[in-house]
């Protein structure tokens, strides 16, 4: 089981290092894609995902997880082998459902998958601090594609950036093909085990757990998506944007690698607060010197990661492990989804500043509620 958690990290490795990410828009453009081509893309792709994680997990949970991580890479790699093809919107939008199917396997495959070959080897102590550093692994990795990507468009045609993609998620494929699998398939006749998913949905630890996920992991989508167009707006020029974007990754490893303490979710609903507090700050600030307030929102999302991946595969039982996790990351598409609508309707009325005022003061208020009632139940 050693073994899985070193191709773990190698397929977290393959898949991060895609340069096409950093040309996506312009490749898009050439092939002749309109900025409302993108918005159904995105549509498409999120949609996928609502649809299909539940019952991934629930596969997953059946099956093995190692069926679930070849599936996952292969749908990965199918979707970019489409996209090297792609010259109408069908085609893009086909290639975004592969990606979607593909990251829905993956979801709640990965994370169980390593809880369990750690705990097989007797070092599930160490599980959270794996996490941390497999993320920035990732992150470090995405971030150094993202330089490769920008010098390769000096030199290469826009497509060469696929190829090289496509390349490096073959081999993750092939890693996968190589995992050792660590739950054992149930028996199609057998009964799916009731008790375990209404026990699930009892855990006090689990809806808690699925609360700090869905509040951190929805306002980083909103921050990440539009952090070009923020500093833009602060009058920093675009020269910058390189060196803010791999500034805001390094904050989000370190964060992942910082040393955790007890009492998590005493902690944990503290730097929500701060987290919240920070998004509202931006909202009011002018100036460069909202960039550093930026990269602290960065950093404390970053220490969350680890933290509430490990607080939420202790609390699975065996039998609904990757449903569990596929569940949290359903409630945080959902969740993304709702805060978007309010989100789009206020940045078109008063502007983006706007509408972080009431990402951060919406956050606020359910952290606020949320130390109410871990107080009121002595958590």
């Amino acid at each position: 089981m050693r073994r899985n958690i070193r191709i773990l990290y190698l397929i977290r490795f393959a898949t991060a290092c895609i340069p096409a990410y950093v040309i996506e828009r312009l490749f898009w453009e050439q092939r002749g894609m309109t900025i409302q081509d993108v918005i159904y893309a995105e549509i498409v792709f999120a949609l996928t995902l609502v649809v299909l994680e539940i019952p991934f997990g629930l596969m997953v949970d059946r099956f093995g997880r190692k069926m679930g991580m070849i599936i996952g890479t292969s749908f990965e790699c199918l979707s970019f082998l489409v996209l090297l093809h792609a010259f109408s919107l069908s085609s893009f939008l086909f290639a975004m459902v592969l990606a979607g199917i593909g990251t829905a396997a993956i979801s709640g495959t990965e994370d169980a998958l390593l809880y369990e070959s750690m705990q097989q080897t007797g070092a599930g102590d160490r599980f959270e601090q794996t996490v941390g550093r497999m993320n920035a692994v990732g992150l470090g990795t995405a971030g150094g594609a993202a330089l490769m990507g920008a010098w390769i468009a000096q030199s290469f045609d826009l497509i060469t950036h696929y190829y090289i993609s496509f390349c490096f998620l073959v081999c993750a494929v092939l890693a996968s093909c190589l995992l050792s699998d660590t739950h054992s398939a149930r028996p199609s006749t057998e009964r799916t085990n009731d008790s375990g998913w209404n026990r699930l949905l009892k855990i006090p630890s689990f809806l808690r757990i699925v609360s700090f996920t869905v509040m951190f992991g929805t306002t980083i989508t909103f921050l990440d998506e539009f952090w070009q167009l923020y500093v833009r707006d602060q009058g920093i020029a675009v020269s910058w944007f390189g060196i803010i974007l791999i500034s805001l990754m390094m904050a989000q490893g370190i964060g992942n690698l910082l040393p955790k303490p007890t009492r998590l979710s005493t902690v944990l609903c503290y730097l929500l607060l701060l987290y919240m507090s920070g998004i509202i700050l931006l909202a009011v600030m002018d100036g460069s010197w909202s960039v550093l307030v930026l990269i602290g929102i960065f950093l404390i999302y970053g220490w969350s990661e680890p933290v509430l991946t490990t607080l939420l595969q202790d609390c699975l039982p065996d039998e609904r492990r990757a449903t569990g996790s596929s569940t949290v990351s359903f409630a945080e598409s959902l969740a993304t989804m709702a805060v978007g609508l309010g989100f789009g309707h206020i940045s078109q009325a008063i502007g983006l500043n706007g509408a972080y005022f009431y990402l951060g003061l919406t956050g606020l208020l359910l952290g606020l509620g949320m130390m109410f009632v871990l107080r009121i139940g002595g958590k």
